[in-house]
């Protein structure tokens, strides 16, 4: 998903991503962050709030099952067309 619309989503209903991680007790930076890059907190957080799967949200760095797409083995997680 891209990082405008999860923004998007947590700002319609009524939460800043400073909202988030004050509810979560992380760092806003952290929260912040996750939508760039991976963060394991950020990213849980974000996914718990919105009460989305981390692979809806981030189909790029999750699995379905939950694991963690590492970048050096992400060909092995990609469904073949």
């Amino acid at each position: 998903m891209h990082p405008e619309l999860i923004r998007a989503e947590i700002k319609m209903r009524g939460k800043t991503l400073t909202d988030v991680a004050r509810e979560y007790k992380i760092s806003p930076r952290v929260v912040s962050l996750a939508l760039k890059e991976p963060s394991l907190s950020g990213e849980k957080a974000i996914a718990s709030f919105l009460g989305k799967p981390l692979h809806q949200l981030w189909p790029e760095r999750w699995t379905k099952d939950g694991k963690r797409i590492r970048p050096r083995y992400r060909y092995l997680y990609e469904e073949s067309a």
